[in-house]
């Protein structure tokens, strides 16, 4: 009898050791995730799925980054939003990002809602500029809108088996538990890792603030550049594969040569 129930339990526990998470995983830089179905997980994934959108319009061109995948990390809930928000660079060029982390089957299979934000300026500023690396982004002052502060960005986007890179200065709706959470070096939130997120206080001059989260650094210099970002080989994360609306890198500017 004892023979028949310790065998029961081993094969209890064996069938739960080969049950592994599904998600959908997709990414819109190599694919399209339009329909992309379900799949298995690797067996070294948590029992996670992620999404991540970044809609940009820098540069002029509306483009779209989406990436879902099996999670890293586990969440803390059936469902963790890290609650969206956007960077104003200019008053007609924005970034907009959201995410999300849920447990179960395929639950990353819904759709990021959007987000709107109230449009009432203040007289603060923030540096502004964007680019592929700290040298091509041209500082000038952007003024912000009411609940707005001053970001200073470097976000690697998984694209494949590499990444390509944004650093990214302006006003942002992004709040304090986020600033913080984010500003950790090397947080990844899906297919989005955030080498640097430094939030500080947008200022009446035109001066740089010192953050109270960490310290952000500006260069100087007069336009916002039209350039391409840069693409760095890394290892394959096979806890993600790719889709979405494809877009050729070759005609994004900036971001959108990122999306």
């Amino acid at each position: 009898m004892k023979g028949i129930l310790v065998a029961g339990i081993i094969t209890t526990l064996t069938i739960v050791a080969v049950e592994s998470q599904s998600c959908v995983q997709c990414n819109s830089l190599t694919n399209s995730c339009n329909n992309s179905a379900v799949s298995s997980c690797p067996k070294d994934a948590n029992s996670s799925c992620t999404s991540s959108l970044v809609n940009s319009t820098l540069g002029g061109a509306i483009t779209l980054y989406l990436d879902k995948s099996c999670s890293e990390k586990e969440c803390n809930e059936s469902e963790q939003v890290i609650p969206a928000f956007t960077v104003h660079v200019s008053d007609e060029e924005h970034v907009h990002f959201a995410s999300q982390c849920c447990k179960g089957e395929g639950c990353n299979s819904k759709d990021i809602s959007a987000y709107s934000q109230a449009n009432e300026p203040r007289d603060t500023v923030c540096p502004a500029c964007y680019g592929p690396d700290d040298a091509s982004c041209n500082v000038k002052q952007q003024k912000c809108y009411q609940e707005e502060r001053c970001v200073d960005i470097v976000a690697n986007f998984k694209n494949g088996t590499g990444f390509q890179t944004l650093v990214l200065r302006g006003c942002s709706n992004v709040n304090d538990s986020t600033c913080r959470f984010l500003s950790a070096s090397n947080q990844t939130i899906g297919g989005i890792t955030f080498q640097k997120f430094d939030c500080t206080d947008s200022s009446p001059t035109s001066s740089t603030p010192t953050s109270s989260l960490s310290t952000s650094h500006a260069s100087s210099s007069s336009t916002p550049p039209r350039s391409t970002m840069t693409s760095s080989p890394q290892t394959t994360n096979t806890g993600s594969k790719v889709s979405f609306i494809p877009f050729p890198l070759a005609s994004f500017i900036l971001l959108g040569m990122l999306l």
